[in-house]
């Protein structure tokens, strides 16, 4: 019943206002995938979309959200619901998977949300989609499908969202491709002329010209202002008083007129609206049992007459809601003025709520009643319906709401308290609490059954071996868990909670972002791996592998790091969750580039992001994301890097903060090295101090570390060796090495200089330069030619190109790959439309400037004359076009379990094309050619994986081939008979309509019949 109400279109009283204008804008709403009208509270948002949807007779899925969907299930239940309720039999296939949660992989989005776009593909008409108060839904995992689903929408259906904010996920490409309509404030506030027919309508009043102008002025056309003006007004023997004593912002116009209103009303109507003004919609029934009195069913009925900002929620007027701003008025009235009041109210409420069933409702009045110790049998009783029903949000909120006391006798609901601290970082009384619990509960072995107690006392050394975990005693985390083992259900409680898809408490799966002890945790991480040996996918086992590789990696013993990271990620059916594989991903690709194989810690980067499959989808992306922008600063990819910087969301301005500590050390980098020296060093210092007030050793090293570079950097050599000293104060006891040596040339003559003094940490200084590289040329220079020409030393320096034509000077001999290029050639290239005279003067000139680019990053001679022409000594240059050549051939002979692996580095080498970013006419026959090669190489790979019944991989390379030759008609239509094969009919079906668009635009022809045909197969 409860449910039904959210998904009827709230009945209006007639239009006393005709707004054709507004009418014809929800209209136009059609024509696109998405209409957002957004405005705050009381501008009619509700009631235009309701007059809209029973005037126009469209069919209309109606979701009224309330604070209790901010679920992922419950909102999508509900949605799927109110389209059940218009379409006969619809979500057969969606609600099973519902129950599954969400999911967000970039390859495979939720199952749900796939079903639930074939069904709505499937629906014979158009069809809208309406959520009214969308602004409460807070979730970012209904964001991120509400997003996705908008993205592959079909044709016939249309969203329309009411919320008092902006959309909380971005909206500008389908504003740009005309798929989103926008009515705001503007639109929907009233007009003068429509708040006179408001007027002269709605009340007997006779308002002058000057008077409803003062009025209009002073509401600027916001509806509810207007119509409680109308309503104080009423009740005024003076209505030219009236309209001159209210003025100011909206809150303060409302609360005004409300307390007018308020204060006019008959006492029974008032006492009325002040006990159930708590209650978030009602019926007669439910009002009868919260006020003690009969005749409910004609106060709500009389409360609708007096258009007392009632509004009713289904057609046979039994369910009602207040308006939000007379809800939220009376609710402060009340418990300022009533508390027993409130407290009796909100009481009554829940016990009405959980006679009908409904639990979660019911817990909500318990808590605002300070009724405790039923929220606590609440939890209690349906604690597992809960979790497998995916309220574990919910029942953390109710459980950290209620005081300790009640909690002490019902262990299971301490235990989940005590979980939901922990995932909320406030550590502090854990310890204790846990220890009070493990006291009281080991007392009660002989007055328990001896099984029950056993699962308790598991459950309960569980939370022991994270309090001690939180203590830092590493000796007694290992004690608890392994008694917990040996007392534990194998459903344990624990166990369950930590097998799940979220982005875990960094804490307690970066192990060494807050233990300091690096000998203490070596102990304590291979005491746990071998304990739970043959277990590779137990929740808490998988990180501390990834934990003692990172340590290994440290102490730079980097083939032993890879060789436990290759243990767990190559053992049996190893299949961890998203936050483990995270973490130990990340440690792969960081002992690859340090053991030198830079494009494969790049690839398992972005392969992983193809990987993750979480609600926290979001989450992942930001830290995989910064994790590349570090990667790209030590391979010298500036602009990648300084892309990642201005689109991540993080500014040198924001305050520090532990959930954003790797995103944060990140951006330090990247602005470091793109010289924005200032806000780098200003961030760096607020990192600096929240982590030495937070007790973070690892991360305070780092960010000294970067602060020292940077320093170095701008000049302040000695401010920068006083803060390597204190990173090499505070590293020497845990023995940190690759932290300096990831540095490079820079870190090594910082530490030269303090090896060669007399400060106390020389001797660590010398000890730590010996971890770097010895007899490795330091003038090996990186030639980037696919993207844009990049020309990179070992040191991270690039030349500053004097002019455009130096540049392409440099590009041209490249292009030539050591080959002696001839002044003459040169100079019909470069300088065609110049006399002969004036092009040998300017080639001269830019020769001249080439080589002194050059020479300032240590590259002098690199530019050689030779036979009567010039070339680049290629032999000391890391250029991508050999590894281009070498791709190719790997591609051709590489084994079927290879591929996916091949395909990567191609696609990631390639990028954007050969000198991409430059418009060289002179590159064009081989920026051609090497297009055509990649384009034959995807395909022969997409072959290939089809073959093996990879449709989504195969897929995904044909994606990528027509990312650089969109009009080959030979690549749609390959990419459509995947997505048939694949059984994806919404995506072949929008792969169609892409192809057929473009035939049509660029050759006035359709798609072959054979390719129509591939679609009816589906």
């Amino acid at each position: 019943m409860i449910v039904q109400t959210k998904i009827h279109i709230p009945q209006v009283r007639h239009a006393l206002v005709v707004r054709p204008e507004l009418l014809r804008l929800l209209d136009e709403g059609m024509h696109a995938k998405l209409t957002l009208v957004s405005a705050p509270s009381g501008y009619g948002k509700s009631t235009a979309l309701s007059e809209w949807a029973l005037q126009k007779g469209k069919l209309v899925a109606w979701v009224s959200l309330s604070k209790q969907d901010d679920d992922w299930i419950a909102f999508w239940e509900a949605a799927v619901e109110s389209i059940r309720n218009r379409v006969d039999g619809f979500g057969r296939t969606v609600f099973p998977l519902l129950a599954e949660g969400p999911s967000s992989s970039s390859v495979s989005r939720e199952p749900a949300m796939t079903a639930l776009l074939n069904e709505l593909e499937r629906l014979p008409e158009e069809l809208v989609i309406l959520f009214d108060d969308f602004h409460l839904v807070t979730v970012p995992a209904i964001h991120d499908s509400m997003s996705y689903l908008i993205e592959h929408l079909p044709n016939s259906i249309h969203l329309y969202i009411a919320s008092r904010n902006d959309l909380p996920f971005p909206t500008t490409k389908w504003f740009a491709q005309g798929e989103l309509r926008l009515i705001m404030t503007e639109q929907l506030r009233f007009r003068p002329e429509e708040a006179a027919d408001f007027f002269r309508e709605t009340t007997e009043l006779r308002l002058t010209v000057d008077q409803l102008d003062l009025l209009y002025g002073q509401t600027e056309g916001w509806i509810t202002g207007l119509r409680l003006a109308a309503l104080s007004m009423r009740r005024s023997g003076d209505v030219a008083e009236s309209i001159r004593r209210f003025s100011g912002h909206q809150q303060h116009i409302a609360d005004y007129l409300l307390q007018e209103v308020i204060r006019d009303l008959p006492e029974a109507i008032r006492d009325f609206l002040l006990q159930t003004c708590m209650l978030s919609q009602m019926n007669y029934a439910l009002c009868e049992a919260v006020t003690g009195m009969a005749g409910a069913q004609r106060q709500l009925e009389q409360l609708e007459k007096l258009q007392l900002f009632i509004v009713p929620l289904d057609e046979q007027r039994e369910w009602y809601r207040y308006h939000h701003l007379l809800s939220d008025f009376l609710q402060a009235m009340l418990a300022r003025n009533a508390p027993e009041l409130w407290e009796r109210a909100n009481v009554r409420a829940a016990q009405w709520f959980e006679n009908q069933g409904f639990v979660q409702e019911a817990a909500e009045h318990y808590l605002a009643g300070r009724q405790y110790e039923d929220v606590v049998r609440l939890i209690e009783t349906h604690l597992n319906e809960f979790l497998s029903g995916g309220k574990n949000v919910a029942l953390a909120r109710w459980a950290m709401q209620v005081p300790g006391p009640y909690l002490s006798d019902r262990p299971l609901v301490e235990l989940f308290y005590l979980y939901a601290m922990v995932g909320t970082r406030q550590f502090e009384d854990v310890p204790d609490r846990a220890e009070r619990l493990r006291i009281r509960f080991e007392a009660l072995a002989d007055r328990m059954d001896a099984a029950v107690w056993r699962g308790m006392m598991g459950e309960i050394y569980y939370i022991c071996a994270t309090a001690a975990y939180i203590a830092k005693d590493l000796a007694g985390t290992a004690d608890y868990f392994i008694r917990g083992d040996a007392y534990a259900r194998e459903n344990s409680f624990f166990l369950q909670g930590g097998n799940n898809k979220h982005y875990s408490v960094e804490e307690f799966n970066d192990h060494l972002s807050y233990v300091n002890d690096y000998n203490g945790a070596a102990l304590f991480l291979t005491r746990m791996i071998d304990h739970w040996r043959g277990h590779a996918n137990h929740p808490f086992a998988t990180p501390m592998y990834a934990s003692y590789a990172k340590l290994l990696y440290e102490w730079n013993r980097l083939d032993e790091a890879e060789e436990w990271i290759n243990r767990i990620m190559h053992a049996d059916r190893f299949a961890p969750i998203t936050s483990n594989r995270f973490q130990l991903v990340v440690a792969a690709s960081r002992i690859q580039q340090a053991k030198g194989n830079g494009r494969e810690a790049a690839s398992m980067l972005e392969r992983l992001k193809l990987m993750i499959d979480s609600p926290d989808y979001a989450i992942f992306m930001r830290k995989i994301e910064a994790e590349q922008a570090s990667l790209a600063i030590r391979q010298g990819d500036l602009e990648s890097a300084r892309r990642w910087s201005t689109e991540c969301g993080l500014s040198h301005e924001d305050e520090a903060a532990l959930g954003k500590v790797s995103e944060q050390l990140a951006l330090v980098r990247v602005l470091a090295a793109d010289g924005l020296l200032e806000p780098a060093l200003s961030l760096g210092e607020r990192l600096y101090r929240m982590l030495t007030k937070e007790d973070r050793l690892r991360d305070r090293i780092h960010v000294l570390i970067l602060l020292s570079m940077t320093l170095h950097k701008a000049g302040r050599r000695e401010q920068a060796l006083e803060k390597l000293g204190i990173a090499l104060r505070l590293s020497e006891p845990q023995g940190f090495v690759r932290s300096f040596a990831d540095e490079g040339s820079a870190m090594a003559e910082l530490l030269s200089t303090i090896g060669e003094s007399t400060a106390n940490e020389a001797r660590y200084a010398r000890q730590v330069l010996r971890a770097f590289p010895v007899g490795r040329s330091s003038s090996r220079t990186k030639i980037r030619c696919f993207g844009r020409l990049r020309v990179e030393t070992k040191s991270g320096e690039t030349p500053k190109w004097r002019t455009s034509k130096t540049e392409e000077l440099m590009a041209l001999l490249l292009h030539h790959r050591g080959e002696a290029v001839s002044r003459d050639r040169i100079l019909d290239t470069l300088w065609s439309e110049v006399d002969v005279e004036r092009a040998g003067g300017q080639f001269h000139t830019t020769t001249h400037y080439l080589r002194k680019a050059l020479q300032r990053i240590g590259l002098e001679g690199l530019v050689q004359h030779a036979k009567g022409g010039y070339r680049i000594e290629m032999s000391r240059l890391d250029c991508d076009l050999d590894e281009w050549d070498r791709l190719r051939t790997s591609a051709i002979q590489a084994e079927d379990n290879e591929v996916s692996q091949e395909a990567a580095e191609l696609i990631d080498l390639y990028g954007e094309g050969y000198l991409a970013g430059h418009s060289y006419s002179w590159a064009e026959p081989m920026r051609i050619r090497i297009q055509s090669e990649y384009v034959g190489l995807l395909i022969d790979l997409q072959e290939r994986e089809e073959k093996r019944g990879r449709y989504d991989a195969a897929a995904e390379l044909l994606r990528q081939a027509l990312s650089h030759d969109p009009l080959n008609e030979r690549l749609h239509e390959r990419l459509i008979r995947v997505l048939v094969l694949a059984d994806d009919r919404v995506s072949a079906m929008k792969q169609y309509e892409t192809l057929r668009t473009m035939l049509q635009a660029e050759f006035g022809m359709g798609p072959k019949e054979a390719v129509r045909r591939l679609l009816e197969l589906v």
